[in-house]
């Protein structure tokens, strides 16, 4: 889990738009996102906390490369990192 802390003008902007967009999790306080990446699609895993903080619980990559797709589960270090700030860029960005 990474977690960003955010101002708190910047988080509100984000929280609205991961409300909208995002697709919530049945009987959690996550969401998920999609982030298309060098032809590789991403599924990252939001969750909003407290004090203007943003979690990036884990990312599942998904190769789809012939007939059945391939799944990565991601749940730590640099490149959950970098999608949650490729995230936050493209969301902020987009207001």
């Amino acid at each position: 889990m990474i977690i960003r802390q955010l101002k708190p003008e910047k988080y509100e902007q984000l929280y609205r738009q991961l409300i909208q967009s995002a697709q919530p999790e049945l009987l959690s306080a996550s969401y998920t996102v999609e982030l298309f990446i060098n032809h590789t699609e991403y599924q990252l895993k939001l969750q909003p906390e407290s004090h203007c903080r943003l979690a990036a619980l884990q990312a599942l990559r998904i190769c789809r490369n012939g007939d059945t797709p391939e799944f990565e589960l991601i749940t730590k270090g640099n490149l959950l990192s970098s999608l949650l700030e490729i995230w936050v860029d493209q969301g902020l960005k987009s207001a």
